[in-house]
């Protein structure tokens, strides 16, 4: 699938949208605490953490059983970095 169709399809919604403006305002967060921040399942935040991840747009570790998520900026192709300035633009 094209990388273009991969994102904006990752994006059209908003669960995921308030996850890449959570992860812009508090850097990296665990599972856990996306979860408690948009108030939902852990199970349903990592499915859709990774569909953002599969799309490029979030980066993920897991350290001592701890699964944690971020935005990689530095190593983001244009396209991606365009459409997360578009999210997490008020």
């Amino acid at each position: 699938m094209d990388v273009k169709l991969r994102v904006f399809k990752a994006v059209a919604n908003e669960k995921r949208m308030r996850m890449i403006e959570s992860l812009h305002r508090k850097g990296r967060i665990s599972l856990r605490e996306i979860s408690n921040i948009l108030d939902i399942p852990e199970a349903t935040a990592c499915r859709n953490l990774k569909i953002l991840e599969n799309a490029g747009l979030v980066k993920s570790e897991i350290r001592n059983g701890i699964a944690a998520y971020w935005i990689d900026n530095a190593k983001t192709p244009s396209v991606i970095h365009d459409v997360l300035q578009i999210i997490i633009r008020k």
